[in-house]
């Protein structure tokens, strides 16, 4: 097969799974240990097609992003996604009052008719925000625990394509949502349960998500059994504790931010912070709404320190990496010194150390988490 000179660059610019379904209905990577061979993979793909083995219409394009990290073009971090805007960026200095919000690796999918992603559960028990920008996508998700796993175990990597067998029906019927996704919708769901995507329109399909984990202390709870093996949620394959170590450098260096945030300022707003020149109006105006709701900011505050908490209870590495400043926004909170007092005269800028720890080399967790055979296991 030839290669035209404008493909060539794309050849060696990004990278991607390319999958297909065997003759067994099982969905397969095509040499999934060449993570940064996408000519190679296209190629074994294209050979596997002539040689009768492998349906064309059953091929997807899945975590497509780039090979080398470049700075994004709204706030300058080290990314490989190929969006120029995402969720996290309407949602601005708010986006820290998440958990856990990563765009560095946003994974982009693409399918035709029939094709798509089969039954998983993701590395890490994150949630996903998706946007569907082109083409029909059903998408059906199972409860976490006992059914999940079931789930897991009998279909492991099988799309659910018509026509179903009774087995797949039945399980189907288990299912805690089936949606139909359409051209323009913004999603939201867990990436830590049993999940399953058939693309379903004629022509083709192209979405992307974030990994993302909310304040929800269910949210938390769940990413932080990650590698417990006591957890009734955990699957093999989970992603290996001191990668998922860190994950959490991340999540407490975002739980900081929230910390100032509440202490310096007010949530969703960043201490001597400019309105940045990318934002529209319309986040802008979307923003202040939000931070005028006093319930939702009540509410945002609640789960972070129920987060923390629970995060300081559970996980040693947090213990030994919170600094001061989130564990006086925690006593704040707990002592119901939230939202009512944030005015107050006591609540001037900390000046206590915000960490004793050197801050965390982006880059070189970036560098770690992007070798992680299972980075090609997520999301839809």
């Amino acid at each position: 097969h030839s290669t035209a000179p404008e493909d060539e660059k794309l050849l060696t610019k990004y990278k991607a799974g390319v999958e297909y379904v065997d003759q067994h209905g099982e969905q397969r990577g095509a040499l999934p240990k060449e993570r940064r061979n996408l000519r190679g993979r296209i190629n074994e793909v294209l050979r596997l097609v002539d040689a009768g083995e492998v349906d064309p219409e059953s091929l997807y394009v899945a975590e497509m992003r780039l090979l080398e990290a470049i700075q994004h073009p709204i706030d300058g971090e080290l990314v490989k996604t190929v969006c120029q805007r995402d969720v996290k960026d309407v949602m601005g200095p708010l986006a820290s009052w998440t958990f856990y919000w990563d765009r560095h690796d946003e994974g982009v999918f693409i399918g035709n008719r029939g094709s798509g992603k089969g039954i998983h559960v993701d590395q890490v028990l994150w949630s996903n925000v998706g946007k569907n920008w082109r083409g029909y996508k059903l998408v059906a998700a199972w409860p976490k625990g006992a059914v999940s796993n079931s789930i897991c175990k009998t279909f492991d990597d099988q799309l659910f394509s018509p026509p179903l067998s009774e087995a797949k029906v039945q399980a189907l019927r288990q299912a805690a949502k089936i949606v139909l996704l359409r051209p323009g919708d913004v999603y939201f769901f867990s990436g830590g349960t049993a999940h399953t995507a058939l693309c379903v329109s004629e022509g083709m399909g192209l979405s992307s998500y974030e990994s993302i984990v909310t304040l929800h202390p269910l949210h938390s709870g769940l990413c932080m059994q990650t590698c417990d093996r006591s957890s009734p949620c955990w699957l093999e394959g989970a992603m290996p504790r001191d990668e998922f170590e860190d994950i959490l450098e991340e999540a407490v260096e975002q739980l900081e931010a929230a910390a100032k945030q509440f202490l310096e300022a007010s949530p969703g707003v960043e201490p001597d912070s400019k309105a940045s020149p990318f934002d529209p109006p319309l986040w802008s105006e979307l923003r202040l709404q939000l931070r005028s709701d006093k319930a939702t900011m009540r509410l945002l505050q609640e789960h972070f320190a129920a987060t923390v908490a629970q995060c300081l209870c559970r996980s040693p590495f947090v213990r030994e990496n919170a600094s001061s400043t989130l564990k006086r926004a925690l006593r704040y909170l707990t002592n119901g010194r939230g939202l009512e007092s944030m005015q107050s005269p006591e609540r001037s800028p900390s000046r206590e150390p915000s960490s004793s720890r050197a801050p965390p080399d982006r880059a070189a967790v970036a560098r770690r988490r992007s070798r992680s055979p299972l980075r090609s296991t997520t999301s839809i």
